[in-house]
């Protein structure tokens, strides 16, 4: 499967660690809101919003797939098409 998305060394590494596949990463991105990162990157984090707009798009059951992801605060760090990394914030990067 091509991703739209590269995961660098470090991505690869961390989504492994973190059983953070990349395609949920990529979801992130897709239906997630984004802040700016520093040094050219984005953050990418699942809202409310953004859980009601992907159930109105994918239907309950890729929602209920996403949850445990929004409950945990994952984000994604992405520069120039490519995830730098995904990881789990103590807090919501959104209120």
């Amino acid at each position: 499967m091509n991703l739209a998305y590269r995961l660098t060394q470090h991505a690869r590494e961390r989504s492994t660690a973190r059983t953070f596949p990349p395609l949920i990463a990529e979801t992130i991105i897709a239906f997630g809101r984004s802040v700016d990162g520093g040094d050219g990157t984005r953050k990418y984090a699942l809202t409310k919003e953004s859980m009601r707009e992907l159930r109105r798009f994918g239907g309950r059951t890729i929602t209920n797939a996403l949850a445990p992801y929004h409950r945990r605060n994952a984000y994604v760090v992405e520069a120039a098409s490519s995830i730098i990394t995904v990881a789990f914030a103590s807090k919501p990067l959104f209120r």
